[in-house]
């Protein structure tokens, strides 16, 4: 049985990727730093594993990389939080010192893994609220994300011999139980629903069911190697869904959120929703990839009638 080994399994991707791996018939090892709590809310996977990114690769972790059939690095600290020093300083060590350390472990193994899949997100572009579309090949941006992204790929890019490795920029992912979609709804079902900020930022964003399939398709699929933006193929301004959304839900958008309440609440952490770039999946696309949600109404009106 193939055996896929994944970093943050528990996160709301996560969660999703590793049910369906387990349907496929592949045997789920999960690097965790809590592997009795996260078997216990994963009970399909095969083992949870004692793994802490900031600290060296156990010997057991080392072992259960070696003859893996693929290796999927989602974790990292959360970026939706007030980013504080301290907090800046583990959004990037997270990222950075996991990668290195699985990258070492694949690198050094004697079977090493067949498939390197490491998350990455847009925010390498920076923030662009002009006419700028940013595909796989467009120059990095500026700014505390992009360098953490920078330095996320670059590591990851390190996976030698003969593993192929792939790298999602993941876009905004829509979901009504996490993220910028769930912190929403609230008001919105209140009547008291609008955009972010001024509303002409970009939201280049994807339905879960898209971002999970591709992964899945990276893994069958020999020839997807590089880097991929993972966004559907129309993004919008935040104005634009905030209308969407008030459509779908049958309620008023009306009340925006000032930037600077944001950055009260967020400090410099608002940038996630202030900013945005409008992102093309030119490669996702090349690739043969078949999204099933590419226009953002018909994405929120599957999501919100589950």
């Amino acid at each position: 049985m193939h055996r896929i080994v994944i970093t943050g399994a528990s996160g709301f991707i996560g969660k999703k990727l590793t049910r369906l791996l387990s349907e496929k018939g592949f045997d789920i090892i999960a690097f965790s730093r809590s592997p009795e709590k996260t078997k216990r809310s994963l009970p399909y996977i095969k083992e949870a594993v004692q793994w802490n990114a900031e600290q060296n690769m156990s010997a057991e972790c080392e072992e259960y990389i070696n003859g893996a059939y693929a290796v999927i690095n989602l974790a990292g600290e959360s970026v939706a939080k007030r980013w504080s020093d301290d907090r800046k300083k583990r959004i990037m060590e997270s990222r950075k010192n996991g990668t290195i350390g699985l990258v070492k472990a694949i690198n050094n193994a004697v079977n090493p893994p067949e498939i390197f899949f490491s998350a990455s997100a847009i925010g390498i572009y920076g923030s662009d609220s002009g006419t700028t579309i940013f595909d796989e090949n467009s120059s990095f941006g500026s700014g505390f994300l992009a360098d953490v992204c920078i330095e996320w790929e670059k590591q990851a890019l390190l996976a030698s011999g003969n593993t192929r490795v792939i790298i999602g920029r993941i876009g905004v992912v829509l979901d009504p139980n996490e993220g910028a979609l769930s912190k929403m709804l609230p008001a919105f079902k209140l009547y008291l629903g609008g955009p972010i900020g001024d509303g002409n930022q970009w939201l280049s964003w994807i339905h879960p069911h898209d971002l999970i399939a591709f992964i899945i398709y990276s893994l069958e699929n020999f020839h997807v190697h590089g880097i991929y933006n993972l966004t559907a193929p129309q993004p919008i301004t935040m104005g634009d869904f905030s209308s969407i959304l008030a459509q779908v839900l049958r309620r008023p958008s009306w009340l925006s959120v000032p930037d600077i309440a944001l950055s009260i609440l967020m400090g410099e952490g608002a940038i996630i929703a202030t900013g945005g770039q409008n992102v093309h999946p030119l490669r996702t696309i090349q690739s043969g990839f078949v999204y099933e949600f590419k226009d953002c109404k018909e994405a929120l009106i599957d999501l919100l009638s589950q």
